[in-house]
């Protein structure tokens, strides 16, 4: 959850470092609007697909698109490239999210689901808070891929939790 929630913010305070090494600036805002769009769609398709198909299996597939889009856009050598995957990664991303709370609905009882997910929503709020941070930050002082560098431990060490502990 975390890793998806920190990028629909951690890209914007790297946009204009990612616009001057592009020498484009007309189309920056299709970096976020990319995301936020397949992410948008994804979320519906991949809560009907872990019903079918189970939790574990799609959110492993939802992290596998998401990692893979993640390095792909650290590699990407044109902003178009770079747009086409970033809408990649939205749609691992737009993955996380309904299968972290269904998950959660599966496994805990409805008296203590409240509770669960307010915990969600605190992981949420301190992803988006953190992400212009940290997006300002690492563009600032290293380079703008290192946006996207960041999600593949995190991508991974999420992976590797959800194959041993989801059933």
């Amino acid at each position: 959850m975390f890793v998806s929630a920190l990028n629909q913010t951690i890209i914007a305070t790297a946009l204009p470092t990612i616009g001057r090494d592009f020498n484009d600036f007309e189309n920056l805002s299709w970096l976020i609007t990319a995301y936020l769009l397949t992410s948008t769609v994804a979320a519906p398709l991949f809560g009907k697909l872990s019903d079918i198909y189970g939790r574990r299996k799609v959110m492993m597939t939802a992290l596998g698109i998401f990692t893979l889009g993640s390095i792909a856009c650290a590699l990407a050598p044109t902003l178009l490239s770079l747009i086409f995957f970033r809408a990649l990664q939205g749609l691992g991303g737009g993955g996380i999210v309904p299968l972290v709370q269904a998950t959660v609905a599966d496994a805990v009882a409805p008296r203590e689901r409240g509770r669960y997910q307010a915990y969600i929503g605190t992981v949420w709020i301190a992803a988006g808070t953190a992400g212009p941070v940290a997006g300002g930050y690492v563009a600032e002082h290293m380079h703008w891929s290192l946006v996207f560098w960041l999600n593949v431990p995190l991508g991974l060490a999420a992976a590797f939790m959800i194959y041993r502990n989801l059933g």
